[in-house]
């Protein structure tokens, strides 16, 4: 079967790409052809712009570009990542994917924030596939909205693209609930893609950990740097001496000064070698949480705030919703860093989640059979 793939391809996020790199993945081994078109939806084309995160609005021009150079390395490496994908640079547009629809038996939207409309200044139709026309069949999977905070009227508005899916398959159960108040239509929930790939050919062909003992730091969210302070606070006086290194994102922060090193320069592939490589892994992130399990390194998953609601939700399906600090008082987070330090806690796939893996298998499978 050909299949049009639609997700987070383009961007400059971790585990944005290696969700569109384990849906590929994945679909390819059930024997599938997928295309990834280079078409940027508009509300999203800031994300592939060097001036996002720059800093621009601070009034400090000369150092917001410093910043974008220091990560230069991080854009290079990115893109030559994404050359693995199965990119088609003639589908550039919405209007040359729609000239070209007839290649296609399904078009899929895939995994992550693709509906959030909280990024729309104005409705979009790209990952609702409104845009589409012609007989194709439409599928979502692991579609998104990020959060229960959404804009009503362009809810409005994608509610009527929704009903015209073929097979409707959403990330979490907030977005359930959304998907069923717009629309009546109750869609599966299943796991996002990363979840459906082993990333084995990422472990193989490395060789022993040289790097002295650190804690990855992976921060989206600056609100919440005093919870991941103190998370360090507490595993250096476990390990003192242990160094912090800070992984810095597209969102391209200072280095704090509680961080040993600010890493600017980590493509998809180092970001996942330093998972590995880490005595402890310290995250806000909902795909740094689960890479950590993948690799089975010690983490200390934190978050507050409308990205709360995810990361919550993945902590439930590892049935360890004891490990995520979802406060900053001390006792919170000493509890949490005990449990993983001393007593060896570790995210697991547990028997409810891998039924849910095979679920969401199976779903995609029939999903895609039907066309």
């Amino acid at each position: 079967m050909n299949i049009l793939l639609l997700t987070y391809s383009f961007n400059y996020n971790y585990g944005g790409l290696l969700q569109a790199y384990a849906t590929v993945k994945h679909l390819q081994g059930l024997g599938h052809s997928v295309t990834v078109p280079t078409s940027h939806p508009a509300h999203m084309v800031g994300n592939t712009s060097l001036l996002r995160g720059m800093g621009l609005s601070d009034g400090k021009p000369i150092a917001a570009v410093i910043r974008r150079l220091r990560q230069m390395k991080r854009y290079r490496r990115f893109d030559r990542f994404r050359r693995g994908l199965p990119m088609d640079h003639s589908l550039s547009s919405p209007q040359k994917i729609n000239s070209s629809i007839g290649r296609f038996d399904t078009v899929l939207t895939g995994s992550d924030q693709t509906w959030n409309t909280k990024f729309m200044p104005a409705y979009d139709p790209y990952y609702y596939q409104g845009f589409i026309s012609g007989g194709v069949r439409k599928v979502s999977y692991a579609s998104c909205f990020g959060t229960r905070e959404q804009k009503e009227a362009l809810l409005s508005r994608a509610a009527s693209d929704i009903m015209k899916f073929d097979a409707i398959a959403v990330r979490n159960d907030v977005s359930r609930e959304i998907v069923e108040r717009i629309t009546g239509v109750t869609p599966q929930v299943v796991v996002d893609p990363t979840l459906l790939y082993d990333f084995n050919e990422f472990r193989s062909a490395r060789g022993p950990n040289l790097r002295a003992p650190y804690v990855m730091v992976y921060a989206l969210d600056k609100a919440n740097f005093p919870v991941a302070e103190s998370i360090v606070e507490q595993l250096r006086k476990i390990q003192p001496g242990i160094e912090v290194h800070f992984v810095n994102g597209e969102k391209n922060f200072e280095k704090p000064a509680w961080a040993s090193h600010l890493i600017n320069s980590y493509g998809p592939v180092e970001f996942l070698e330093c998972i590995q490589d880490a005595t402890y892994v310290v995250t806000d992130s909902f795909h740094g949480t689960i890479f950590a399990q993948k690799f089975d390194r010690p983490c200390i998953a934190y978050s507050s705030g409308w990205r709360a609601e995810r990361i919550v939700s993945m902590m439930k399906d590892f049935d360890a919703s004891d490990l995520l600090v979802l406060d900053p008082q001390p006792a919170s987070v000493q509890r949490v860093v005990s449990k993983v330090s001393n007593e060896g806690a570790r995210l697991r796939i547990s028997d409810g989640l891998r039924q849910k893996i095979e679920a969401s298998k199976t779903y995609l499978s029939e999903a895609l059979a039907s066309a």
